[in-house]
């Protein structure tokens, strides 16, 4: 699953023409964390099964979160418990692309 949500990702930040940096998963929150953090990238997509996302993405939103914009790839049954978390940004196949798209080029700053 982490790999379909990843491509997924990729291609709907891509086609807006974001510089995508990509990766083969890792072994750890943290070693992921430290990823994103050592890219200094702006958005960090976090892209798991359903099963997984309780477990590791509030870890992951709790040392990202201030650093860069998290978002969670799909739209998983725990979503409230996600978003009760902290976590409120998301994106699947149901997304508004170019309403999506707008609201993270306002948010950092990209067309004004």
């Amino acid at each position: 699953m982490r790999k379909a949500r990843s491509q997924f990702s990729f291609n709907f930040f891509g086609c807006a023409g974001y510089s995508i940096i990509d990766n083969n998963g890792f072994a750890s929150v943290a070693e992921g964390v430290k990823a994103a953090l050592d890219s200094k990238a702006d958005i960090v997509v976090l892209c798991s099964s359903d099963e997984e996302y309780p477990l590791i993405a509030p870890e992951a939103y709790d040392q990202l979160n201030g650093k860069t914009i998290v978002v969670v790839a799909g739209n998983p049954p725990c979503i409230e418990e996600l978003k009760s978390k902290g976590l409120e940004l998301y994106i699947h196949m149901k997304s508004d692309l170019t309403e999506t798209i707008e609201y993270f080029n306002n948010r950092l700053g990209i067309g004004r």
